[in-house]
């Protein structure tokens, strides 16, 4: 018999054969709606139908072309792998073979390359029939690229999420609604203890929390599966070790989207709760040392007060005794008949005595370090009025060297080229 040109020869025959010895009528009215039927089904199938005789497509549908990108006439008498991944034609011939001889049920998927170049998935079964009176493969597929590209990028988002959540610093579980905690990472084993075997899906969460915060971490649970924003994410609780000690634990927790359960992630802060007890412990110490040290303070304080009015007192004291008690007797010296050598030392002695006795001295001693002793007997007399002779008489030395003291005391005193009266520069002073 030849070779059927469209699968509606197929149908006409099949129909013709089914109806046997029945009238020419009949057989022409059966033969229709097998045509019908089989427009029907090839063209508004979601399936890509295709009739592979002699290992060539005799007849494939517009669905099924489109996987390829070529149009139903381009396919037929074309051999029906021509289109199959290299990488894929031998197990797509095993898969059909056992398909075939009924060792499979399942469908098989393999890749296709297109007419554009393109890379796409198949997914297809196949069954043997008869075509043209010859035996042919009737061949069903869909489309499955979109799908297993989904399929790829949920495994990889599996994969990136599985190893975030195995490499995270926290140790983290995922809990269900009824509190079974059904997946834990490594760092909850590494931090209390627990291994996974005897945790995932074996015990609840309020296992191992200290018995004052589990009714509190309860009702949170409890609060999360109404209203996800209400109950906290971020607090603290103690989480009990497999060593039956209380931890410290900075909790973060929150829904799972599209889920009744939860993931919690714990960070042991039992260390530096430890440390802030002890900087509580050296901040009140300090405080205290604090407080000693402002009272030794305030007491030194009040002892150099005394020390200072003591100073003071002593001052007075000695100030008052030399002008009491020695000036007087100096002036009637003065007043005796003297020799030069004698009255000359009498006058430098009074001259140490006051130098001695008068703040000024001391505060311009102290304001200018770099005068001389003779310097400041010299300014001494200047305050006092006397003139370039008397304090040279006084000193018993020439003019000269008193004008050359007076110059060096306006220099060191910065009053060079200043239009300033010595005498009333250093009566300022006091």
């Amino acid at each position: 018999m030849p070779r059927a040109k469209n699968p509606q020869m197929s149908f006409r025959a099949a129909a013709m054969i089914a109806e046997g010895k029945r009238g020419p009528s009949r057989v022409a009215d059966t033969v229709q709606e097998s045509e019908h039927l089989f427009r029907t089904l090839t063209e508004k199938s979601v399936a890509g139908i295709y009739v592979v005789q002699d290992g060539r497509f005799c007849f494939v549908n517009d669905n099924a072309a489109s996987y390829a990108g070529y149009s139903a006439e381009e396919l037929i008498g074309k051999k029906s792998d021509f289109m199959v991944h290299a990488e894929d034609r031998q197990a797509v011939k095993l898969n059909a073979r056992d398909m075939l001889r009924g060792k499979r049920s399942s469908p098989h998927e393999f890749r296709i390359i297109t007419l554009q170049g393109k890379v796409r998935w198949v997914l297809e079964t196949v069954a043997s029939i008869t075509f043209g009176g010859r035996p042919a493969i009737l061949g069903n597929s869909m489309d499955i690229t979109e799908e297993k590209h989904a399929q790829e990028q949920l495994r990889e988002s599996e994969t990136w999420y599985r190893k975030l959540f195995e490499t995270t610093g926290a140790a983290t579980m995922i809990l269900e609604e009824d509190t079974t905690i059904s997946l834990v990472n490594r760092e909850f084993v590494h931090q209390f203890g627990y291994t996974r075997e005897e945790t995932e899906n074996r015990r609840s969460w309020t296992e191992f929390i200290a018995a004052e915060d589990l009714d509190r971490m309860k009702e949170y649970h409890r609060l999360r599966r109404i209203d996800p924003e209400g109950p906290p994410k971020n607090y603290e609780f103690r989480f009990i070790s497999n060593t039956g000690e209380a931890r410290n634990v900075y909790l973060t927790v929150d829904m799972i989207p599209g889920t009744r359960k939860s993931i919690a992630s714990m960070v042991d802060i039992t260390d530096l709760r430890r440390a802030d007890e002890t900087l509580k412990v050296r901040g009140r110490e300090l405080e205290n040392k604090t407080i000693e040290l402002e009272e030794l303070n305030a007491a030194l304080r009040v002892l150099l007060k005394r020390r200072e009015e003591d100073r003071n007192e002593l001052e007075e004291k000695v100030l008052s005794n030399v002008k009491k008690l020695v000036l007087p007797y100096i002036e009637k010296l003065k007043k005796d008949p003297l020799d030069p050598m004698t009255r000359t030392s009498i006058l430098v002695l009074e001259s140490n005595l006051r130098d001695i006795i008068a703040p000024f001295s001391t505060k311009l001693s102290s304001i200018h370090m770099n005068l001389t002793p003779r310097e400041l007997q010299v300014a001494s007399l200047i305050k006092e009025g006397k003139a370039t002779k008397e304090i040279a008489e006084f000193l018993n030395v020439s003019p000269s060297a008193v004008n050359i003291c007076r110059h060096r005391i306006r220099h060191k005193l910065g009053l060079n080229n200043r239009k300033i009266n010595l005498q009333t520069y250093l009566s300022q002073l006091v």
